[in-house]
C-alpha cells in the first residue's frame, strides 16, 4: 500500500505544479468581442469578431512552419428549466500557416478557400470577422421565444504534430481556445 499512496501523493504534486500555469492561459486565449445575428428576409446569418491572440511559444510554431487550427463553434440555444436545448449548431475550421519560401501567411476558410497575407496581423484580423459564415432557416426561431446565440473558439491541438501535442496539452501557451460568449435574442 505504500507505493499507492506514494503514486497519489505525486500526482498530487504534479497537479499542484500545472494549475498556476492555467492562470497564464488567459494573456494568449482567443477572446470572441461581439457576436450577433443578422435578419434578412430569406435567412438569419450570424456577425462576430474574435481577438486571436497568440503565445510566443505558439508564434514561433508558426514561423517554423507548423500550421495552427481553430474550430469555430456556433450554437442557436433556447433556455431551459433544467438544461438549454441547442436547435442550431455548425463548426467552422480556420488553419493559418506560415510559408517561409514565400514570406506569407495562409489561411484556409471552412469554405476551403485559401488567402494569402503579407503579415501576421493582417491574417489575424482575417479570422477574426465572421461575416455572413453561416445561415440558417428563418423559421427556426418563433416569436415570444427567448433564444441564445453561442460561439466559442476552441484551439485544434490534435491538428498538430504528433510529437508536439502532448506539450500543447500541458503547457499554459497552447491554451489558445476561448470561452462561450452567449448573447441574448428576443424574437
Amino acid at each position: 500500500m505504500p507505493n499507492l499512496a506514494n503514486l497519489f501523493n505525486h500526482g498530487l504534486l504534479i497537479c499542484l505544479l500545472i494549475w498556476p500555469l492555467s492562470s497564464l492561459a488567459g494573456n494568449f486565449a482567443a477572446k470572441v468581442r461581439y457576436a450577433e445575428l443578422v435578419e434578412s428576409p430569406e435567412a438569419y446569418s450570424v456577425d462576430a469578431k474574435i481577438d486571436y491572440q497568440l503565445s510566443p511559444t505558439a508564434r514561433e510554431a508558426l514561423q517554423k512552419g507548423v500550421p495552427l487550427s481553430w474550430d469555430v463553434l456556433i450554437q442557436i440555444r433556447q433556455p431551459g428549466l433544467l438544461r438549454n436545448s441547442v436547435l442550431y449548431s455548425t463548426k467552422l475550421s480556420y488553419t493559418l500557416q506560415f510559408h517561409a519560401l514565400l514570406n506569407q501567411y495562409e489561411i484556409k476558410s471552412p469554405s476551403g478557400e485559401t488567402e494569402m497575407f503579407l503579415t501576421l496581423n493582417a491574417a489575424l484580423n482575417y479570422m477574426a470577422l465572421l461575416h455572413d459564415a453561416t445561415r440558417f432557416d428563418i423559421g427556426l426561431l418563433k416569436a415570444g421565444y427567448g433564444y441564445q446565440l453561442a460561439i466559442k473558439t476552441e484551439f485544434n491541438r490534435e491538428r498538430l504534430p504528433v510529437p508536439l501535442r502532448p506539450v500543447a496539452y500541458l503547457d499554459a501557451q497552447w491554451f489558445l481556445s476561448s470561452d462561450w460568449f452567449i448573447w441574448p435574442i428576443q424574437k
